[in-house]
């Protein structure tokens, strides 16, 4: 039985998580952890904390779909109880990315902007694409909900990062705007929409004189991320210490 924590238990990924965690009789959620909640409370079974600071509950593996303000006390529980996490929330900076890095060498640590195996197939699809067509312009058009702080998207950023492995020497483009916007011939250009309840949309578009190729990853459910997670969980646990992405468990 793998026995899981979930930071960020009060939000729409963590609803999503206890419901498919529910569901895997391999799985047990035995705590969570949520700024609105009160350290102490039980929610059923399951003891619910504030921070990470305030936890006592031991567990297998963490999921941690929350916010960036999280990441110093989940870090310090990490380091005390050696306990692997599978980290995706989105929206770091340079210093807590850093942190975890320092954090992976004491114990498996996964970081994926989006848990979703068909996002991932994406990513690696993109790669050869980029062999392929390097010559063509690369458009990347990512949509998500109203409520997303960050843009753009973590899965935005792990295609630009893929095809920048393919084309070292192409430079992301953000929204363009104004009268002096010419595309150069090695740019990425990338544009966030944000609206509605979209909940994860990626185009990339590959675009020639006369043609256009697009790859797309359209998310109807918030379960892919879920699922996707707590497989990526449960392969953690067979990994040495570490930083690891999810191409490194499928």
């Amino acid at each position: 039985m793998l026995n899981l924590i979930v930071c960020g238990y009060n939000g729409a990924m963590g609803k999503m998580l206890q419901e498919c965690i529910s569901k895997d009789p391999d799985c047990k959620l035995v705590a969570g952890v949520a700024r609105s909640a009160k350290t102490g409370t039980l929610d059923g079974d399951v003891k619910l904390f504030h921070t990470f600071d305030d936890c006592d509950v031991d567990a297998d593996a963490i999921i941690d779909f929350s916010h960036p303000g999280n990441l110093d006390s989940m870090l310090k529980y990490i380091k005390k109880t050696k306990t692997p996490v599978v980290i995706a929330t989105t929206g770091f900076d340079e210093k807590q990315n850093k942190s975890i890095e320092e954090v992976s060498k004491e114990v498996p640590v996964l970081l994926s902007h989006n848990t979703s195996v068909g996002v991932n197939v994406l990513i690696e699809l993109v790669k050869e694409a980029s062999k392929l067509l390097n010559n063509f312009d690369i458009e990347i058009i990512e949509k998500h909900h109203n409520r997303k702080e960050d843009a753009p998207s973590g899965t935005a950023k792990m295609l630009i990062n893929a095809i920048k492995e393919v084309i070292p020497e192409s430079n992301e483009v953000f929204g363009r705007f104004g009268r002096n916007c010419k595309r150069q011939s090695k740019d990425i250009g990338v544009s966030s929409v944000r609206g509605g309840n979209i909940i994860s949309d990626h185009d990339v578009l590959f675009c020639g004189d006369s043609e256009v190729v697009t790859l797309s990853h359209h998310a109807q459910s918030n379960a892919i991320f879920a699922d996707g997670s707590i497989f990526a969980a449960k392969e953690l646990l067979k990994k040495e210490n570490g930083l690891y992405d999810m191409k490194d468990i499928l």
